[in-house]
């Protein structure tokens, strides 16, 4: 078998219910020179029986079986195994288009950019559509710049809705032990990128599940994305992007006030939460220095 142009990387643990549906929307795709490399993180389940059998299916599969350690472990075990040109990642319990990555592939080659990102859906646990839906993308080619301008929105952070040319992963890894394991590495790939063609089309289907890490019980884990979040507000501020780092600033904040009323009050006197506090002081001084405070960036931030 040839070097495969574009290497999808699934995480799988715990989602034998989704996952046959995964991996079926990426083996169908109109674009068929990939390689699926499922990372069996060590699951419980039948998912790693699930991975062994696609695998004899299709010669387009691999499979990695490794000790629990993490989605972020997963992706990196997958990256590391990844023979690609272009490199795509898919969550185990969601599915993609059948156009999927042929309508990347051609929006980066078109656009010379080392990145494609596009809208998605957001579908509630059994399937159905979720009434939150969103679509801030257009078709147009952003700049390095204008992507980092622009990095709060959920299509440029989340890592699935994007398809990567390899280079601008290269010395990218997922934080082992953090949540929100995107934000965390948004920044460094968008830098590493000189631009981003993006497509309005919904093309990634994306799962919500009440226990997930996005919609579960709070615990300290969540003030990761406080962390997540001032990485990105360092690069808008390396870029003199005063506007969207203001409302980093302002997210950070909302999310730590969110965090806290609904966090256990046995967990409220961790060292984490001041670390978080120090943190959330550190960037409202960095944005007052850098005069990003402003009437209409608090203006602005206060409607997003």
């Amino acid at each position: 078998m040839t070097t495969p142009l574009i290497s999808v990387i699934v995480p799988v643990y715990r989602v034998e219910e989704y996952l046959e549906r995964c991996v079926k929307s990426i083996l169908s795709q109109t674009y068929e020179n990939l390689e699926v490399i499922l990372v069996d993180d060590g699951s419980p389940d039948n998912c790693p029986a699930l991975c062994d059998a696609a695998a004899e299916k299709d010669s387009r599969v691999r499979v990695i079986h490794k000790i629990n350690g993490g989605v972020s472990t997963a992706r990196n075990a997958g990256l590391a195994a990844a023979q690609g040109n272009w490199i795509g990642f898919v969550d185990p319990d969601d599915f993609v288009d059948k156009t999927y990555y042929e309508k990347m592939l051609r929006a980066a080659k078109q656009a010379g950019a080392e990145l494609a990102v596009c809208n998605e859906v957001f579908m509630e646990e059994d399937g159905s559509l979720c009434d939150y839906q969103e679509q801030p993308l257009r078709t147009e080619v952003l700049s390095r710049e204008e992507a980092i301008h622009r990095i709060r929105l959920t299509p440029l952070i989340q890592a699935a809705t994007r398809l990567h040319r390899r280079d601008v992963l290269e010395g990218i890894v997922f934080p082992v032990g953090k949540n929100y394991e995107d934000a965390f590495t948004t920044p460094e790939i968008i830098e590493h990128a000189t631009a981003v063609a993006c497509i309005k089309e919904k093309l990634y289907h994306y799962r919500l599940h009440p226990a997930s890490i996005m919609h579960g019980k709070v615990t300290l884990k969540n003030l990761d994305e406080i962390e997540a979040n001032y990485r990105m507000l360092q690069c808008t501020m390396k870029y003199g992007q005063k506007d969207a780092a203001y409302l980093q600033y302002a997210v950070m904040k909302g999310y730590f006030k969110k965090i806290m009323k609904n966090l256990p009050p046995e967990d409220r006197n961790d060292p984490k939460v001041q670390q978080t506090i120090d943190l959330i002081r550190k960037a409202e001084t960095e944005v007052r220095q850098a005069g990003a405070d402003t009437l209409r960036n608090k203006l602005e931030a206060a409607v997003w």
